[in-house]
């Protein structure tokens, strides 16, 4: 992440091994030189599974010259993928164990808001008032978008059957 009012750039979502014990004199399972791929023999002794980020040789269909921005979020991991925002208003589905991006969708408006999943969904909310509700899976979904009224820059969360949304001066509890 990096604070919102420096905007968009190149964002980096990291996977690392927790239980890799350091080989290395140094014990560092850092990556090296940033080498980002996890199978190139400088990181032999880096904790790094895999990479989604950086920078792009051309640019992307939307113009970009990065495929991951920067974020304020937290990533939701779930039945083997995870859900990744970034500030630009765009959530991105990858595969867990191997980080292959299975979908991308444009929120076409700014979040700070991580993602959210609860009974086969995922939740998250956008900076103009928006609650989108995406079918959880690989497969690219389109979601059912909820007027808030108010910016979701928070995780919706669920407790007892209830949903609570807190908006910029309401906490939203739906039942």
């Amino acid at each position: 992440g990096q604070e919102p009012d420096d905007g968009q750039g190149v964002g980096h979502l990291w996977c690392v091994d927790v239980t890799k014990k350091p080989a290395n004199k140094e014990k560092d399972v850092s990556i090296v030189k940033d080498e980002l791929d996890p199978k190139a023999a400088a990181n032999k002794d880096s904790a790094l599974v895999w990479h989604f980020g950086g920078k792009l040789p051309k640019p992307n269909a939307d113009g970009r010259n990065f495929d991951y921005g920067r974020t304020l979020t937290t990533a939701c991991v779930h039945d083997g993928l995870v859900y990744a925002s970034e500030l630009a208003g765009y959530l991105h589905c990858l595969d867990a164990k191997t980080g292959k991006l299975q979908w991308t969708y444009d929120l076409n408006e700014g979040t700070w808001c991580s993602p959210y999943h609860v009974d086969g969904k995922v939740l998250i909310g956008t900076d103009s008032g928006e609650l989108y509700v995406f079918k959880a899976g690989r497969a690219k979904p389109t979601p059912r978008k909820i007027p808030v009224g108010q910016p979701v820059k928070v995780p919706p969360v669920v407790s007892n059957g209830v949903l609570y949304l807190n908006g910029d001066t309401y906490l939203y509890a739906i039942k």
